[in-house]
């Protein structure tokens, strides 16, 4: 019998991932007609590819920026342009990793350097926490705002009870379950006293949350620069919905930076409103492709953070 932890270094593999994200696509293309799809990816207009990638790396500037703001509240003191460029090296690794796991322990190593691991972790899991609260926010607000789609009445309340819920967890949940634990008990002394600004602090809840929904909003519009790249005459309502759902997915530990899950997404949920087969996975090809040359910009980052934090120029 195979030991539970052979099995998770095997799923954690990129190698696994990758195999798994070429299943994924191969057997999609199983179901498509790869010549439909063929010239719907060659006839792409290359103008709004490149708004696509813009849109896309704007939002990576903006997500950086984000994570600055926090490490700073619980009292590092790298500069912006030093945590970017750790930012960045993490999204090159999340390239040749599970889902965003990868980038993120990598970035709280380079913040960390050697000392105070814990803390910097913190900050990550926290940037990850207000992302995808945010998240949430938008996918809410799309259901709750859009008529263009057929939606069940379940899925409009789940929607209008998803943003006092989230931001009830948020607040109060993590402290709550900090008091279960003796006074002395160091996670309990690390969530009330170490990251109290996370609960406390207004302007930085409020900056977070608003940066956190800007960077949705850009990847939401540059997934659907990539539709009007492919001439698809689809309403905003359907990447306003879809693109949260499919940002979320990606996220997880079974798929290289997404691969295979955009493309499985927009295959069942576009050809439901009209569009060829071919053309809804050429949305999640070139998608993909966007997020997959966003990530190798931040190699050279990654190959400074190498180098030791103290050469990055303050």
């Amino acid at each position: 019998m195979i030991p539970p932890s052979r099995w998770r270094t095997t799923l954690r593999s990129p190698l696994v991932k990758l195999a798994l994200s070429t299943a994924l696509l191969a057997l999609l293309f199983s179901q498509t007609d790869t010549r439909d799809l063929g010239a719907a990816v060659a006839a792409a207009d290359p103008r709004w590819l490149a708004l696509g990638f813009a849109a896309n790396a704007a939002s990576q500037v903006v997500s950086a920026y984000r994570w600055w703001l926090l490490t700073v509240a619980v009292g590092f003191d790298a500069p912006l342009r030093r945590v970017a460029s750790y930012y960045f090296g993490g999204m090159y690794l999340n390239l040749f990793g599970p889902g965003t796991v990868t980038g993120d322990v990598g970035r709280s190593l380079f913040l960390a350097d050697g000392r105070r691991r814990g803390l910097a972790l913190t900050t990550v899991v926290a940037h990850r926490a207000f992302g995808f609260v945010a998240l949430v926010w938008v996918s809410a607000a799309a259901l709750l705002l859009t008529r263009e789609l057929p939606l069940p009445p379940l899925a409009r309340l789940l929607a209008a009870l998803a943003i006092p819920v989230t931001l009830a967890a948020w607040l109060v949940g993590p402290r709550l379950a900090a008091r279960m634990l003796p006074p002395t008990n160091r996670l309990r002394r690390l969530v009330e006293h170490d990251l109290a600004p996370y609960w406390r602090d207004t302007r930085l809840l409020c900056a977070s949350l608003t940066l956190a929904m800007l960077v949705h909003v850009l990847q939401i519009g540059g997934q659907m620069a990539v539709g009007r790249a492919l001439g698809l005459a689809l309403p905003g309502a359907v990447f306003w919905v879809v693109v949260p759902i499919l940002n979320a997915l990606s996220t997880l530990p079974f798929s290289l930076s997404g691969l295979g899950v955009r493309e499985a997404g927009y295959w069942y949920a576009l050809p439901q409103l009209g569009v060829a087969p071919g053309s809804a996975v050429a949305v999640g090809l070139l998608a993909s492709a966007i997020v997959l040359v966003t990530g190798l910009c931040g190699l050279p980052f990654f190959l400074l953070t190498r180098r030791g934090p103290r050469r990055i120029k303050r």
